[in-house]
């Protein structure tokens, strides 16, 4: 049988103070590896502060500039053209049972005669209330037969006749008629002076 040695190993253990001089050299010597981190106050900073403080001035030189030639081309005025098709006017269809008489009545004519005859009626005229009932019927007769010259044949003359005191306030004068707006028409006038106001309506309407 052969003998075997066995060989003793010791392990020694160091100190305390030994493995916390380690730790610290490696933390060291990472702190150098590592690259050095910038400062607050050193020079790389601030010229990073100077270029973003450019280009602030930049865009504010630029929005400044646009503003103004929007503004110049606002004030500017502008020519449109509009292109659109041609009106056609098509004429008013005349229905079948409408008449169609061969002369119209005259209304800018008959309004002309009016116009002219009132001041001469009523320029010395003035309001008296008892006596308007006689004025108005005096006044209808001779406006038809006046407006009866320059009336077509086979029309009838309709005339109403409003008298008021100028000194009352606002009066407005109004009518409805059931006729052929083809054919029936009618013409207005009023006039006015111290003491009154005279409505004239005289109403045309076509007769087959």
């Amino acid at each position: 049988m052969m003998n075997r040695k066995m060989s003793r190993v010791t392990f020694q253990e160091k100190p305390k103070e030994e493995r916390a001089g380690k730790q610290t050299s490696s933390a060291l010597s990472r702190v150098a590896k590592s690259p050095p981190q910038l400062q607050p106050g050193s020079g790389s900073a601030r010229s990073v502060d100077k270029t973003e403080a450019t280009f602030s001035l930049k865009g504010l030189m630029l929005a400044k500039r646009m503003t103004k030639e929007l503004k110049i081309r606002a004030s500017k005025p502008r020519l449109r053209i509009h292109h659109r098709k041609p009106i056609t006017i098509i004429n008013d269809q005349v229905p079948a049972s409408s008449a169609i008489p061969k002369e119209k009545f005259p209304c800018a004519e008959v309004e002309r005669l009016i116009g002219e005859y009132l001041p001469s009626r009523l320029a010395n005229v003035s309001y008296d209330p008892s006596k308007c009932a006689r004025i108005t019927t005096d006044l209808c007769e001779e406006i038809k037969s006046l407006v009866k010259r320059a009336t077509p044949p086979r029309y009838k003359l309709i005339c109403n006749v409003t008298i008021g005191s100028s000194d009352t306030e606002d009066i407005v004068v109004t009518s409805q008629c059931l006729w052929d707006p083809h054919s029936d028409t009618f013409s207005s006038c009023s006039y006015v002076n111290l003491t009154l106001f005279c409505v004239v309506s005289v109403y045309a309407v076509y007769v087959e």
